[in-house]
């Protein structure tokens, strides 16, 4: 079983504090993803606009309600941290990610105010990679609100890193 950890946070530098903590913990950089992997402000009407954005998190592959509220997130000014981590990380992985709590959003509370909010499709869904094994299932004994895990079946395809 594959697992895959993932947080929201307010801000680039804390998105890349906890990139360069993962890292340190020896998760490879081809299994970290920060959505978007830059500092990236919103435009005038308080929104993002690059597709970009919407296909990098569509390659997480995760349930279509949390993807919901990743691409809410991300399209408001947030960013989004992946991490594909082996089962002896998750808790430390965790750890991490909400240590910096002041930042990283209360993800049942993001869903619920995105909840009706549309889910952007793939820019072109017949360049979508896709494959069963990868898709997430939510973990539902993860009880910390800073932060989501999944299981699959197989690990990403790397060409999405």
């Amino acid at each position: 079983m594959h697992r895959n950890v993932t947080a929201i946070y307010r801000t680039f530098a804390t998105a890349d504090l906890v990139r360069r903590e993962l890292s340190d913990l020896g998760i490879s950089s081809g299994d970290i993803r920060v959505i978007p992997d830059m500092d990236d402000p919103v435009g005038a009407d308080g929104m993002r606009t690059d597709r970009t954005h919407t296909d990098r998190l569509h390659d997480l592959h995760l349930p279509d309600d949390d993807l919901r509220t990743y691409q809410q997130s991300v399209r408001r000014g947030d960013y989004v941290v992946s991490a594909e981590v082996d089962e002896t990380q998750i808790a430390r992985v965790q750890q991490i990610m909400r240590r910096p709590e002041d930042e990283a959003y209360n993800l049942d509370q993001r869903s619920d105010e995105f909840r009706d909010a549309g889910l952007d499709p793939y820019s072109d869904p017949g360049t979508r990679s896709t494959n069963e094994e990868w898709m997430g299932r939510r973990d539902q004994d993860n009880t910390d609100p800073f932060t989501r895990s999944y299981m699959r079946n197989a690990r990403l395809d790397q060409r999405h890193g």
